[in-house]
């Protein structure tokens, strides 16, 4: 780990996806499941390379108006929208309602995400050394099924998900509410998360420290304590 240890909190606050846990299949490959299960040939390669392109769409909307994920009704929409620039990308425009629909309805079943191999040691050490820990992320109001789901929700005294409580991260009124229903001070915690905009920036304006999950290797910041596994909080 680069930079200053969170060892010594009592708090720990953590985002979720990409963090915690992985939508495994990703979205190319469940794109191809389901379209072929209705029946159309779509090269499966073809499928996972649209990734990008689909990424680069949610992060464009994100920039123009990242208050979606403050609304359930409008994060579920830029998913759909999301799947729905796939159908029109592989030529089954007479599709983008009902395999936009399918795919978000999968992505609500915990069998269609994974759970990164160093999470529940993780957490399970930081609950046995007394902290009290929160998942905070810009997520819909669907969070917290998850996360029971997976086996997850026991380790978290409380969850905070965007849409339920409509405030997103980076804002800092997000951390501080994580807080207040802890009832913890903004000196006992430390945020972790995968983004450096959303997570990083977010809890400092918070007052919050805050450690950098660069799983990939690819998103280091000069003076930003950053973590490569779970394993080294």
């Amino acid at each position: 780990m680069s930079g200053a240890s969170p060892k010594g909190h009592r708090v720990v606050l953590f985002d979720v996806g990409q963090t915690l846990v992985r939508a495994c299949p990703d979205i190319g490959e469940m794109f191809w499941r389901v379209s072929t299960e209705l029946g159309y040939e779509v090269d499966r390669r073809h499928a996972v390379r649209l990734q990008p392109l689909v990424y680069e769409y949610y992060e464009a909307e994100y920039l123009k108006d990242g208050d979606f994920w403050c609304h359930q009704d409008r994060s579920v929409l830029i998913w759909l929208d999301m799947y729905a620039l796939m159908c029109r990308e592989t030529g089954l425009d007479d599709e983008i309602d009902r395999i936009p629909r399918l795919m978000y309805d999968r992505y609500l079943d915990a069998r269609s995400w994974e759970v990164y191999g160093d999470v529940v040691p993780c957490l399970t050490r930081l609950k046995r050394r007394g902290c009290r820990l929160a998942a905070v992320s810009n997520w819909s109001n669907h969070l917290e099924g998850l996360l029971r789901d997976l086996g997850l929700l026991p380790y978290f005294d409380e969850v905070v998900a965007s849409a339920a409580v409509g405030l997103r991260k980076p804002d800092p009124a997000i951390f501080k509410l994580a807080l207040q229903r802890l009832g913890a001070a903004v000196d006992s915690a430390v945020h972790v998360g995968d983004s450096y905009e959303a997570d990083v920036c977010g809890a400092l304006n918070a007052d919050i420290e805050a450690v950098l999950l660069d799983r990939e290797g690819k998103s280091r910041r000069p003076g930003c304590p950053t973590i490569a596994s779970l394993r080294e909080l």
